[in-house]
């Protein structure tokens, strides 16, 4: 699919860097692999007040480990937090990870988003589904309802039966000194996608008719959804550069993408929210980095990713796509020129 001038480009325009998916659309749910060709320098911002995470404090500043292998974004919520497994052993048996004595231990952060009530509760990712979906990572993969975003719905203030289908997207950014900057999203969040540009709702909950969008902002502050117990809702993504940055510089990188996606998802952190994004500097551009301008890069290119994720994904679980939608046509026209 074309996408907008400037939302152009995948997170594996960046050199070293794949992308793996293991899906279950029986289920509704799957898992999603970032994987560095070599150690990357990791940062993390975490945003949500639910989040749902496995080894994310080893990307603080401060603890020692200086560099990751990979990320996995998973469906599931917590009980998919054993996909990760998965990778580090693929990693492992490939001799990927730091060296410790005969032993290699790969590291690999994850995330998780909230899909369990989307077809199936009882089946979630598990070790071997994560192993999969590493064995799968290249270059090219597919956008939409697959991997960690086969679970995913967007505009959930009015209930399922008036959401719309979320998915996994991905975009990125050249910069003059021809750096790049590289996205790629989950997006499974409670409020409406819309266009950065002008705030028009790409994706929103559907009105009584399911012909045009309501604002989930205009819902929370005239008649709010009774309070949830468990968090439901989240955008976590990866964003990755070839530049040359420490883990405070990586760490800053994220806190940009973070920005990128509260221009796209609106509203975005709310409290049953995890949104959790890992950065990844590959080092591999030489140059010296323009912090200012890669960050103004992160910050388009999760907005990008965050657009592509609703307009890529296709209608599962009985929840319609954009595509699908009767306003759809317009808006996939709009955006993709």
């Amino acid at each position: 699919m074309k996408k907008h001038p400037g939302y152009t480009g995948s997170i594996t325009d960046i050199a070293g860097i794949k992308v793996g998916h293991y899906t279950d659309t029986r289920n509704g749910t799957g898992c999603t692999v970032v994987l560095s060709d070599e150690p990357a320098t990791a940062g993390i911002e975490v945003r949500g007040a639910a989040p749902g995470s496995r080894e994310t404090e080893l990307l603080h500043p401060l603890a020692a480990a200086q560099w990751v292998n990979g990320i996995m974004l998973t469906g599931g919520s917590v009980f998919g937090l054993d996909a990760p497994g998965g990778v580090i052993r693929y990693l492992e048996e490939n001799g990927v990870g730091l060296q410790f004595g005969r032993v290699r231990i790969p590291l690999v952060p994850a995330a998780v988003v909230f899909d369990l009530s989307f077809i199936s509760s009882d089946v979630r990712p598990t070790a071997e589904n994560g192993y999969a979906a590493a064995a799968a990572a290249q270059q090219q993969f597919e956008r939409g309802s697959v991997g960690v975003g086969t679970g995913c719905t967007v505009g959930k203030t009015l209930g399922a039966g008036r959401s719309v289908k979320g998915g996994v997207g991905t975009c990125s950014v050249r910069l003059t000194d021809v750096s790049k900057v590289g996205a790629l999203v989950a997006v499974n969040a409670i409020g409406d996608v819309v266009d950065p540009a002008d705030g028009v709702p790409i994706a929103a909950p559907l009105d009584e008719t399911g012909h045009a969008y309501r604002s989930t902002i205009d819902i929370l502050l005239s008649e709010p959804p009774k309070p949830r117990s468990f968090f439901r809702n989240t955008v976590i993504g990866v964003i990755a550069t070839d530049a040359k940055l420490d883990k405070i510089g990586a760490s800053r990188l994220a806190i940009a993408a973070q920005d990128g996606i509260a221009l796209a998802v609106r509203p975005a952190h709310t409290q049953n929210d995890g949104d959790t994004v890992f950065a990844l500097a590959t080092g591999k551009h030489g140059g010296p980095a323009n912090l200012d301008a890669l960050h103004a890069a992160a910050l388009q290119a999760m907005s990008g990713a965050v657009i592509d994720a609703v307009l890529s994904a296709t209608s599962l679980g009985g929840v319609k796509a954009v595509r699908d939608l009767p306003m759809g046509g317009q808006l996939m026209e709009r955006w993709n020129g």
